[in-house]
């Protein structure tokens, strides 16, 4: 089996894998920014594949996950980031009971960078990676055969534009984009457009509005730099490869 039950890590610090909107700075900062020092080293896991089989029954959308593939060569390309051992507990309850933590095998780990793979090895026997994939007996879990339940496209345009967001800061030429497109698992999927109205809580024309009105000025300023700079370019990029 490529998946085992989480155990406890021997090291002070595990790593988290992130493929969703946690590859999108906006979006991974919306609560808390990210710790000072704080590396995101883009990988790939041999061995799952990406599913949109999670229903939110309050904002009327799916949601992303890791599943474990049946074609041990699959894979899904993401982010990995350090993690105190001692926090993993406040991470377990903010992905909340619809996903449950699991160790995956250092060698399922594929890094884009050689000098990644130093930073993570190095010195260590025996690296822990985990991921948040969903519980598939729980009663959020509904596979693609519900074709009611839609993915909303400002979520999905969330993670697709984060795929370009790593592509382009470790300047991966594209290879990290293309991954995405091979990867984003959106077969047979039905997907509603709601960006006139998004109901994805971190979208950054929403975090920006939600900035504005609680009067975090920092934030806003933060907000509409990225949105004016990086989003517009971003969305274009994905236009292109994905086709809309």
């Amino acid at each position: 089996m490529l998946f085992s039950s989480a155990t406890k890590a021997n090291d002070d610090y595990v790593y988290i894998f992130g493929y969703g909107s946690l590859m999108l700075t906006p979006a991974r900062t919306a609560t808390a920014p990210d710790p000072e020092g704080a590396v995101y080293i883009p990988v790939k896991i041999r061995g799952v594949e990406r599913h949109w089989n999670l229903w939110s029954e309050r904002s009327q959308q799916r949601s992303l996950g890791v599943e474990q593939s049946i074609i041990p060569d699959n894979y899904v390309n993401g982010l990995i980031f350090a993690v105190k051992k001692d926090q993993l507990a406040a991470f377990d309850k903010r992905e909340g009971p619809a996903y449950q933590r699991i160790k995956i095998p250092i060698e399922n780990v594929t890094f884009y960078l050689d000098t990644h793979q130093g930073l993570i090895m190095q010195g260590e026997q025996n690296t822990d990676v985990f991921v948040y994939s969903p519980r598939k007996e729980s009663s959020f879990y509904f596979d693609k055969e519900h074709n009611q339940k839609k993915i909303a496209m400002s979520y999905l345009n969330v993670v697709r534009t984060g795929c370009v967001e790593i592509d382009r800061k470790h300047q991966l030429n594209s290879q990290f984009i293309n991954d995405c497109v091979q990867t984003m698992g959106l077969e047979g999927y039905l997907i509603e457009d709601d960006r006139d109205k998004p109901r994805y809580p971190r979208y950054p024309a929403t975090l920006l509005r939600k900035a504005i009105e609680s009067g975090d000025t920092r934030k806003a300023e933060e907000l509409q730099g990225f949105i004016e700079q990086e989003w517009d370019n971003y969305l274009n990029t994905i236009n292109e490869k994905w086709g809309f």
